[in-house]
């Protein structure tokens, strides 16, 4: 009989994987930005006065900028999971699982740009903000190198990334079950729901301009 303790292997990405993952959800906080920003564009330009004068709510405009925003980071993330598997070898796991990480991580990070972009005056104030924003969470979650690992209050505070759940979830799904993901979905659906809240509240107060 041969004991062999696998826990941190099953539940830690191999190199590829990783920096693959990291990549990816480090360059979706770039890319959701487009649909939100472009509400204060349009804004700016004068064409966001013009579409309310037409027979469409400003829920249905604000609407479609956050859907813009949520499409465009799904789209992205699903080709870099397939361009890194078929290019890198990257193993990502389960695919239902990471469907569901996926979804929860593009959400979380439409609902923080929404927050920033409704405290913005204008669209370079938000795309300059959105970007310190996304590279300060990228480093605390680990997209770069693994801070959960890290010694003392890091290793801690990792957590008020998105990213690190993100990842954290890919790693656990790696070694168990569908039921891994729970957790970490749940933990960046938490941040969609509080950012996008108040992030809706203040764009509506931008689309009344």
């Amino acid at each position: 009989v041969v004991v062999r303790d696998i826990s941190s292997q099953t539940k830690q990405l191999d190199a590829k994987s990783f920096y693959a993952a990291g990549m990816a959800v480090f360059f979706v906080f770039f890319s959701v930005q487009f649909g939100v920003t472009s509400l204060l564009e349009e804004r700016n330009d004068g064409t966001l006065a013009r579409l309310l004068v037409a027979p469409i709510s400003r829920i249905a405009i604000l609407a479609g900028k956050l859907l813009t925003s949520f499409l465009v980071g799904i789209i992205s993330m699903a080709v870099l999971v397939a361009a890194t598997s078929l290019l890198f070898g990257a193993r990502w796991g389960n695919p239902v699982g990471v469907v569901i990480l996926i979804v929860t991580a593009v959400l979380a990070a439409t609902g923080i740009t929404a927050i920033i972009a409704g405290f913005a005056r204008d669209a370079e104030q938000a795309g300059n903000a959105q970007t310190v924003v996304a590279v300060v969470l990228g480093l605390l979650g680990g997209t770069f190198f693994p801070v959960s690992q890290a010694p003392g209050v890091l290793s801690t505070l990792t957590f008020v990334a998105p990213q690190a759940w993100f990842l954290r979830g890919l790693g656990d799904l790696r070694g168990g079950d569908l039921s891994a993901v729970t957790v970490p979905a749940l933990a960046m659906l938490g941040f969609a729901v509080v950012t996008g809240a108040i992030g809706v509240f203040r764009l509506r107060r931008v689309a009344e301009l």
